[in-house]
């Protein structure tokens, strides 16, 4: 059988169709998503519902036939499995207990934790049984720095001023949550390519707001150690990076991290991603996510813009950041 079309794409093939998926394509703006949801009493046992979670993930490819599913879960699994209080409130997101220094924790936070997550492997299993033979199944966690704001804040953000205070005043201690964080990450990402995935992602969704001086500190290094660890561990399955508002540390983050593609933002010039990256390394990205609500001819122009710019480099087409759960369902087939 031939290789699947998003797999040879991340092997550096240059496809005659592009592969397309779409960040949170399993969300809001689906009518069948917010009936399964609505049967749950909160985000995390949504998460944690094999069966529920796996139905989820297949609606997006059974309306929309996309190439690739993402199993469909959250970042912040990681910090509620390790006991950071994570919940979820209607109106509000994600929130945590915040933390006044990060030098409050030791290896005792990282017991039991593929255990905890292991309803997600079952999600996995679940969803492989129903999956076209054509579609990729993708299993993804978030970056340690992107889970140390979260942390640091006790939720969202606008200029993640906790975290960014305890890299210069606290580097050894934030090291080692790093450190702790980074061993986490390598365990579920290892715990999903075990249970069947065929790609991983890894979500640097603030690494925007790293100092270019901690670039290397807070998101290249953890990365490359992350994909040593799941590599070590025996999984071979092409890791895509996800460094949203990276600009031009992209270039180095492609030629240190280690990651097989790297996923663009909406704010990230395709044609300076072309000129800058290394030749046929694969990239997926990048249309801005609110061009969706409209899908008007700007729309229209900006995917030539994308699809031009990357005409003879191996690409993955998808949205700069998560679909927005007011995007009329019909204006995604548009863009389809």
């Amino acid at each position: 059988m031939t290789e699947k079309l998003f797999l040879q794409t991340l092997k550096g093939k240059k496809t005659k169709q592009t592969p397309i998926w779409v960040m949170r394509q399993a969300g809001r703006y689906l009518k069948e998503y917010r009936q399964i949801r609505e049967t749950q009493e909160n985000f995390i046992s949504f998460c944690l519902n094999p069966e529920k979670a796996s139905t989820v993930t297949l609606q997006p490819i059974t309306r929309f036939k996309f190439d690739a599913a993402i199993i469909f879960s959250d970042i912040l699994l990681i910090p509620w499995a390790m006991n950071f209080n994570v919940r979820f409130k209607t109106g509000v997101g994600p929130l945590l207990d915040a933390i006044e220094k990060p030098n409050m924790f030791d290896k005792n936070c990282l017991k039991g934790l593929t255990e905890k997550l292991s309803p997600v492997s079952k999600a996995i299993e679940l969803a492989n049984l129903s999956l076209p033979e054509t579609t990729t199944l993708i299993g993804f966690a978030g970056a340690p720095w992107t889970l140390i704001t979260y942390i640091a804040e006790g939720g969202s953000s606008r200029d993640f001023k906790t975290a960014r205070l305890w890299a210069w005043q606290h580097a050894k201690e934030l090291d080692a949550l790093l450190e702790l964080i980074t061993e986490a990450t390598i365990s579920f990402l290892s715990l999903q390519a075990a249970s069947g995935v065929e790609c991983l992602m890894l979500f640097d969704s603030w690494a925007g707001a790293v100092p270019a001086a901690h670039r290397d500190w807070l998101v290249t290094r953890p990365t490359s150690t992350i994909i040593k660890g799941v590599r070590k561990n025996g999984h071979q399955q092409p890791i895509i990076g996800f460094p949203k508002g990276f600009g031009d540390g992209l270039i180095r983050y492609a030629e240190e991290s280690g990651v097989d593609a790297i996923g663009l933002d909406h704010e990230t010039d395709p044609k300076w991603v072309d000129k800058n990256l290394p030749r046929n390394f694969p990239v997926q990205g990048n249309l801005d996510p609110l061009s969706l609500i409209s899908a008007g001819p700007e729309m229209l122009r900006s995917i030539d813009y994308i699809l031009e710019s990357f005409h003879d480099r191996p690409h993955i087409f998808n949205l700069g950041h998560g679909i927005t759960p007011s995007t009329p369902v019909e204006n995604v087939q548009i863009m389809i």
